[in-house]
């Protein structure tokens, strides 16, 4: 899940169409102040709300460069090393 949340901002079913719907009714004042010109469809305020929670999100993972499964994680999870700022951290 994690390389889902930092590839794209949401997990594909996390939510319910009515806990959607309330995220976007709680996020609709500042996307008509912020997006005067748009429409004001649950899709165009789902996706300022997974704009504003990229914009907003933060995540520390700590993985080790020296062990033997970092090179396959990488392959497996590429939004973990794409999609981040990644501060390295040597001994």
């Amino acid at each position: 899940y994690m390389n889902s949340i930092l590839a794209t901002g949401e997990v594909a079913g996390l939510f319910q169409k009515d806990e959607r719907d309330g995220m976007c009714a709680e996020v609709r004042n500042d996307f008509v102040k912020d997006r005067p010109g748009l429409d004001e469809s649950l899709l165009n305020l789902y996706a300022y709300f997974l704009d504003r929670l990229r914009d907003n999100l933060h995540i520390t993972f700590c993985f080790s460069p020296v062990n033997a499964k970092f090179p396959i994680r990488a392959q497996k999870f590429p939004a973990v090393f794409s999609s981040v700022s990644i501060n390295w951290f040597l001994p």
